[in-house]
């Protein structure tokens, strides 16, 4: 199937959708903990540090063919000779489960919320999730591209409507006391991964033809906008809510009135919608990198298991998103950094140019490893 281009928009929506659904949903429950200045410290160094990372896997790909996933990555740079084949084939499996448990969030998440609000029971709305998230999926690459295009323009209008009516319900002091150190940690934590966007960079890099100006500046219209959305819903909810709940557009929303609920839960359906479409999508494309199979049977092996994983019931909310994760940041904290180092030796440019030097490498390795504990670490 040929794949249409991405406009730079287009490329920077799929990376929003990426991180907009529960990351940055469950963050002003941890904000509360930590205080607001030190949330925002911690805020603006995650953001950073994603944005470098996300700026590294762009040029390793672009210098590894421009097409490739981020496990081929791993078998270009880092697995030797006769092992290569065996490792890949072990880290695609890893990397497999731990993106299915990430998508089977978003099914639980959203089924919930469409069973409420459609009056029917939480295993059809479940399906009903699923069917709509994933039928944009097969489609393809411009089809999600679009898809993500517009949800993510009415997500901002939906927030920006909220926003405003909340400036009328400003009830609560913001809470300024700073909290303890796992709590400072589990919040850095969810904010890496309310970043975080690894696995959608190729697409972004394919859609855009490897325009080294156009990938980076769809990294940061990705990430700068889910950095704002994390301001506004931060702000709004900690001042308009009676209680801060762990998805935070729920208590937001209540603090508002009833409409403002109806809305809330639309935005967090189409919020959980682009995420999965973005990481379905880069699944999808991992599998067929490694099994080189039909388009459909691709698409079927990217997302049904996320169905079948909800439908057996894992576990809450918050114990999805901070296992899934620990585990990406374990993954990529330890193969994509070396990955990028080994890759700079190659000819092509350096996107990154010095701040992409060994002290930076080490700086975006300790950010990671310190990701992967602040989703393990007990923070009540």
């Amino acid at each position: 199937m040929k794949k249409k281009k991405l406009t730079t928009w287009e490329a920077a929506c799929i990376i929003t959708g990426y991180g907009i659904g529960g990351g940055v949903m469950a963050l002003p429950y941890l904000a509360v903990k930590n205080g607001v200045l030190l949330s925002l410290a911690i805020l603006l160094a995650a953001f950073a540090a994603s944005y470098v990372l996300h700026v590294m896997i762009a040029e390793t790909v672009i210098k590894t063919g421009g097409q490739v996933q981020i496990i081929e990555i791993f078998g270009h740079y880092l697995f030797p000779g006769k092992a290569k084949k065996a490792l890949t084939t072990v880290f695609f499996v890893i990397m497999a489960l731990v993106l299915f448990t990430n998508l089977a969030t978003y099914i639980s998440g959203a089924g919930e919320i469409l069973a409420q609000l459609l009056g029917i029971p939480l295993l059809w709305g479940e399906i009903l999730f699923y069917i709509v998230a994933a039928s944009v999926v097969f489609f393809g690459l411009k089809a999600v591209g679009v898809s993500e295009k517009v949800a993510v323009t009415i997500i901002f209008g939906v927030i920006g409507v909220l926003a405003v009516c909340s400036l009328f319900k400003l009830n609560h002091s913001l809470p300024f006391r700073v909290g303890t150190l796992n709590q400072a940690l589990a919040y850095f934590g969810l904010v890496m991964f309310a970043f975080g966007a690894f696995f959608s960079v190729p697409q972004a890099v394919e859609g855009l033809d490897g325009d080294v100006k156009k990938v980076k500046r769809a990294v940061a219209l990705g990430l700068g906008n889910n950095l704002l959305l994390i301001l506004v819903i931060t702000f709004c909810a900690l001042s308009a809510s009676d209680t801060v709940t762990e998805l935070a557009m729920i208590g937001w929303s209540r603090g508002i009135g009833t409409w403002a609920e109806i809305l809330g839960d639309i935005f967090t359906v189409l919020a959980m919608l682009t995420t999965y479409w973005s990481l379905s999508l880069a699944l999808g494309d991992i599998v067929n990198d490694q099994l080189k199979c039909d388009h459909r049977l691709c698409w079927l092996i990217g997302t049904l298991p996320s169905l079948l994983i909800t439908l057996i019931g894992l576990g809450g909310f918050m114990e999805y998103m901070r296992l899934a994760g620990g585990l990406i940041a374990i993954i990529i904290a330890l193969l994509v950094v070396p990955a990028y180092r080994k890759s700079r030796k190659e000819p092509g440019e350096a996107i990154l140019g010095a701040w992409g030097g060994t002290v930076m490498q080490l700086v975006i390795l300790i950010a990671y490893l310190l990701m992967a504990a602040g989703n393990v670490v007990p923070y009540e």
